[in-house]
């Protein structure tokens, strides 16, 4: 359980840290805040296709398809039907996707640390899920703080769902390091949820924070520059292991 905490802990504050960027001065000008968007899009794709999906094949052949369907269609259930608020204006966009963004990278700040805790057993294979979850903590936790600020939450509202996103990976892993306990199932349950993961991955990315950051031309080089940089830290980080 030492390396849990220690895991869990390293997970809640690069997390935490990724999220109060935006409230620093630097961040607070549209631009700079759809680059950290961008970078945090490519990165979230570049995992998925590269590190996440490879792995969970690896590991669960007969169900990660199955797993990468039903995390995309529990983030798309959960946004058509539970993230509706009473503004119904064209450009009032934030409110839904900043809560979106909030549920989506909860849900599978769980699933993250379940999966995690599930390869405990092997700790060059956690050393590896850790790795791949670690590089993506910091742009996606700030692309959270981004979109609540976008949405203009109070800096209480917005530490409160940094915090909430910050302790989901960790209250999955810790809870779920009591009960996998058995080590010829781990690799596979490990596999449907890493499948799982890259698919609340893949539908934040594409149907929330891409349409996004393609809202106005400006700075088209700058966000195509920090989206590429986030597909290379992926691809990177993947052939790293």
């Amino acid at each position: 359980m030492n390396s849990a905490l220690f895991y869990a802990t390293a997970i809640f504050v690069t997390t935490f840290a990724g999220g109060v960027m935006p409230m620093l001065e630097f961040f607070k000008n549209e631009k700079q805040i759809k680059r950290i968007l961008s970078l945090g899009t490519g990165l979230l794709i570049g995992l998925a296709a590269v590190h996440m999906l490879p792995e969970a094949a690896k590991m669960a052949p007969k169900y990660f398809g199955f797993a990468f369907l039903a995390g995309i269609s529990v983030l798309y259930f959960l946004e058509r039907f539970f993230m509706v608020h009473a503004c119904e204006e064209k450009h009032c966009d934030y409110h839904t996707i900043g809560m979106t963004a909030f549920v989506g990278l909860t849900v599978h700040g769980l699933i993250e640390g379940v999966a995690l805790a599930s390869t405990l057993h092997d700790p060059r294979l956690a050393t590896a899920v850790l790795a791949g979850i670690l590089v993506h903590k910091i742009p996606s936790g700030a692309t959270l703080g981004s979109l609540l600020t976008l949405a203009k939450k109070s800096q209480k509202q917005i530490l409160f769902f940094v915090c909430g996103v910050s302790l989901s990976a960790p209250v999955g892993l810790m809870g779920a390091a009591w009960y996998l306990n058995n080590a010829h199932v781990m690799p596979q349950i490990s596999g449907v949820l890493l499948a799982a993961s890259a698919g609340t991955f893949l539908y934040i990315a594409t149907c929330d924070l891409i349409p996004e950051i393609h809202h106005n031309e400006h700075d088209k080089g700058g966000r195509l520059l920090m989206f590429s940089i986030g597909i290379l830290v992926a691809i990177i980080s993947a052939c790293a292991e």
